[in-house]
């Protein structure tokens, strides 16, 4: 039983499995999905984050992250940030919306770091992202976005344990790959409403920490997100969205949204995966340049009775 498990976590990277971390927190942090975000807010912005999944589980999946991103445009010979005329950065009051107006065309550049602890497996990413948004009316934009670099998956034989001490998948191991990484996305916003695409793992790699094993590969992943403001009164807003993901050969899973806000000052909501958790949502604004999100998972599959949920944290900063 031990070797079937060891040997599941083994090829676990490269089967048609979900290779990517999972969040639940992704509309507090959009851009760890869809590099076509960089640069649409029109300051500095830094989001860092923190998933511990399926507590209770040994060696569950434990993701840490970090985006930062701004709004640049070319100014003569140099690119230099904030000189373009962009818009609010969201209508959190009616009054908001009707002053709402996009942003000129401008550029976006980022980075991003990821790092994915599952079992014996770590895979760390850094990418650098770029984006260039289009003004297509008094209060519409459409961006088109890629980001790329690098990811180093390693895998820890010492945690691998078999009955057989000279387990013949142990022999010949590459303990380390490198493998390179491409992501692209669209995003459409406005005022009160948002549709965005987009897919990761564009480049297919082979991927097999032994020779003997040739089947291994990365799959692609992907992404559409849509979602519509609602004000009630001047200050309460509500925003249902909807994300499909979809990763071969699963069929496509879904992640229905609810967010409640009270201008930016607080906001809560929920989420409801299909055949796997509800979730709910937490964020408030410490100040203009802090603001913090919490979500907290409950699975409804058959996994639910042997972890006490996942929690999920994320804190942004604003220049």
């Amino acid at each position: 039983m031990r070797r079937l498990i060891c040997c599941f976590l083994f090829f676990s990277i490269s089967a048609s499995a979900q290779q990517r971390p999972h969040y639940t927190q992704y509309l507090q942090n959009m851009e760890i999905l869809n590099p076509a975000l960089t640069g649409m807010y029109k300051a500095m912005h830094v989001k860092m984050g923190f998933r511990n999944q399926w507590l209770g589980m040994q060696d569950a999946p434990k993701t840490v992250y970090l985006t930062a991103s701004t709004p640049l445009n070319l100014d003569g010979s140099l690119l230099t940030a904030g000189s373009a005329d962009y818009g609010i950065e969201e209508p959190y009051t009616r009054a908001d919306k009707d002053g709402y107006y996009a942003s000129d065309n401008h550029h976006g550049l980022g980075i991003s770091f990821i790092n994915d602890n599952t079992g014996p497996i770590n895979r760390t990413s850094a990418n650098l992202a770029y984006a260039y948004h289009l003004l297509l009316g008094d209060e519409a934009n459409l961006s088109f976005g890629a980001s790329g670099g690098v990811s180093r998956i390693a895998l820890n034989t010492a945690d691998l344990v078999f009955d057989d001490p000279d387990e013949p998948l142990l022999r010949n191991v590459e303990a380390v790959k490198w493998t390179p990484d491409l992501n692209v996305g669209f995003y459409l916003y406005g005022p009160q409403y948002f549709l965005g695409g987009s897919m990761q793992q564009v480049i297919k790699q082979k991927l097999s920490f032994n020779d003997l094993y040739e089947q291994g590969a990365e799959v692609s992943h992907y992404f559409v997100t849509a979602g519509y403001r609602f004000f009630v009164g001047e200050d309460i807003s509500f925003t249902p969205s909807l994300m499909a993901k979809k990763v071969a050969p699963f069929p496509v899973s879904y992640d229905a949204n609810l967010k409640i806000a009270f201008r930016n000052n607080f906001w809560m909501g929920g989420s409801f995966r299909k055949n796997d958790a509800f979730s709910v949502l937490a964020g408030f604004t410490v100040n203009k340049m802090l603001d913090f999100g919490y979500a907290y998972d409950s699975n409804i599959s058959q996994i639910k009775s042997i972890n006490s949920g996942s929690h999920e944290f994320v804190l942004g900063l604003k220049f």
